[in-house]
């Protein structure tokens, strides 16, 4: 050290600048292990409830021993006095540590890779990935693995697979040509996409059968679709009218015998359709009987 270093560092010690320094560098050094620490990690399953294995829920409570359970199972327990796993005795009490660490630990959306920036307490994530928008859907194509939300969906299958389009609206009638393959049907926004395929059925005719393709398949039916052709007669016609099975396309383009369609002659040219969101006419329908 040279000598004007040497009397600097005399004069910040004498005047007790230097002695306040020394005594700053602890919580500098704290601060950038805490901030390093924010961005380490955890085995997510010691957050988990030793019962139930769903992740774990404030109120959180914890044997003498220390394992953990949510109050859900708690309340389930036949005896509440000894630990389900050790058999410790004195009964479960709140775990507060645990519980704060619930109320701050954030995780990233499982569909980040497909786009989502959401980031959520570990023990609401599941309620955030099952609304999340950017949940994926998958191509039907065989041996091809793009997955993607329903905009990037449409966008392959109708520029790498050349699939048919047509922009629908609710409620309101349109008219495709038959011909066999798949048209894939969409309305404005971020709303699912329908997929309509024409399959010959000799020596019936032919057959158009309808899926909607959304993020979220669930056991409820959301769409009703209609669809209707003229028949070989003059001032014949034929009908189907149906809820449309929801499908996230993950085990492929598999339809069923209870998926609704229309048999028709293999003369016919096009059809006629429309599609209702019957979730939306049943709000619309309470909301006009309140307002009475």
């Amino acid at each position: 050290m040279s000598w004007k270093r040497r009397e600097r560092w005399r004069r910040r010690t004498e005047s007790g600048d230097g002695e306040r320094a020394r005594e700053g560098e602890p919580r500098r050094l704290e601060k950038t292990n805490r901030s390093a620490a924010s961005n380490g990690s955890i085995d997510l399953d010691l957050l988990d409830c030793t019962i139930c294995m769903d992740p774990l829920r404030p109120p959180v409570l914890q044997c003498t021993v220390g394992h953990v359970i949510c109050s859900s199972c708690h309340g389930s327990l036949l005896n509440k006095d000894s630990c389900h796993m050790c058999t410790a005795t004195g009964g479960y009490n709140r775990c507060i540590a645990l519980d704060k660490i619930l109320e701050s630990f954030c995780v990233s959306c499982s569909n980040a890779v497909y786009g989502c920036t959401v980031k959520t307490l570990y023990y609401k994530a599941k309620d955030h990935r099952n609304l999340c928008p950017h949940a994926p859907c998958f191509c039907p194509g065989p041996a091809c693995s793009f997955a993607g939300t329903t905009v990037k969906l449409l966008a392959h299958l109708t520029g790498d697979h050349k699939w048919k389009s047509k922009e629908v609206k609710y409620d309101a009638k349109f008219t495709l040509p038959v011909k066999e393959g798949t048209w894939v049907l969409h309305a404005q926004g971020h709303a699912p996409l329908f997929l309509v395929k024409f399959t010959p059925a000799p020596p019936f005719g032919n057959v158009a059968s309808v899926l909607c393709v959304g993020p979220h398949a669930t056991a409820e039916h959301r769409f009703r679709c209609c669809l209707r052709c003229s028949g070989p007669a003059i001032g014949q016609q034929k009908s189907s009218d149906f809820l449309v099975r929801s499908t996230t396309l993950s085990d492929g383009l598999q339809l069923t015998e209870y998926d609704g369609s229309l048999l028709f002659a293999s003369s016919t040219r096009s059809i006629t359709a429309h599609i209702r969101d019957v979730v939306r006419d049943k709000h619309k329908r309470g909301m006009s009987i309140r307002l009475r």
